[in-house]
């Protein structure tokens, strides 16, 4: 067995509280509709699934982390404002071998939909071209082995951005216009998918884009067995076919809730959630920083000299 310990000491972060604003708790994780939550903060054999669901992504080759450059509202000082994970970089040793893949559950398949679903990722390109013929990916599932059922997302190469969803065998194909997706620059996307009448949404940083018919021929992954969600290649293939070679930050699966204008708007605003909260107001779990920015809270220090005496907490 081989190990290795890695110190990313250049991506270090700091935030001064300095008590002079509000933070209000997100949206997600909602313990209904947020089915998935992965975020791109760490290497290793496994990420967490931040939805409280429990679908823990593995992480395949020897991904590292990277720069996010973005900033979340998280951190205010004059260093890292975000850290993304960086996969299939021509250095590493498993280039086209790096992707997260999460075993199949029907909190994520299109078969257990009923009114539709909202996809939120957020990634970097660092390349377009095809890859062995197949279209960059940035992520695919299908449910069954025909497939009848499935969804997927791809980058093609003239920077057209392809969502499509596969829904009781009727395929629903829809894209971007030519150069909606550029290289080393951050895209918040949202996806959206309507049962009734097929109905796909794809946002761009926060706008509605215009979408053509995708003409063409949808092509789902070779090895039909499978049926795993994955992320930053195109399904279980038997040759390494459509990887990203990108920066991946963020995905989120909401199940039966489709998201409107106004809340992509929210999510591109503050970053973090469909919740009406201002940037740099959301509530992080478990978030913690090194630097206070020092002094004492609203109404000054909460014990005084006098605080210690006989009758100090009498009352």
């Amino acid at each position: 067995m081989e190990t290795a310990i890695k110190y990313h000491s250049e991506l270090s972060s700091t935030h001064k509280f300095t008590f002079l604003k509000n933070y209000y708790p997100p949206f997600e994780p909602d313990g209904s509709v947020v089915k998935i939550w992965l975020m791109g903060m760490n290497t290793g054999n496994t990420t967490k699934d931040f939805s409280g669901f429990n679908h823990t992504a593995s992480i395949y080759g020897d991904p590292t982390l990277v720069d996010g450059t973005i900033d979340l509202g998280i951190h205010d000082g004059n260093n890292v404002k975000s850290i993304a994970r960086r996969m299939n970089r021509p250095t590493s040793d498993f280039e086209n071998l790096e992707w997260l893949q999460v075993p199949d559950h029907a909190d994520f398949q299109v078969a257990t939909v009923t009114t539709g679903l909202s996809i939120f990722v957020r990634f970097r390109m660092k390349a377009i071209a095809d890859q062995n013929s197949i279209a960059a990916t940035i992520f695919q599932k299908i449910d069954d082995s025909t497939p009848n059922n499935g969804y997927m997302l791809q980058v093609l190469s003239d920077g057209r951005l392809l969502f499509v969803i596969k829904d009781g065998g009727t395929t629903t194909a829809k894209y971007a216009a030519v150069g909606s997706i550029v290289t080393d620059t951050v895209y918040d996307v949202f996806l959206t998918y309507t049962v009734s009448g097929s109905v796909l949404h794809i946002y761009i940083n926060g706008v509605d884009k215009s979408l053509s018919n995708f003409v063409g021929t949808v092509t789902w992954q070779d090895i039909l067995t499978n049926h795993d969600l994955f992320l930053f290649k195109r399904g279980h293939n038997s040759e390494e076919r459509g990887c990203v070679y990108g920066d991946f930050y963020d995905f989120k699966y909401y199940k039966d809730r489709i998201v409107t204008q106004t809340e992509v708007t929210h999510h591109q605003t503050n970053k973090w959630t469909i919740s009406d909260i201002a940037f740099g107001e959301v509530m992080i779990t478990n978030y913690w920083a090194t630097l206070w920015a020092g002094g004492a809270p609203p109404g000054g220090p909460s014990f005084t000299s006098a605080s210690f005496t006989s009758t100090s907490f009498t009352v």
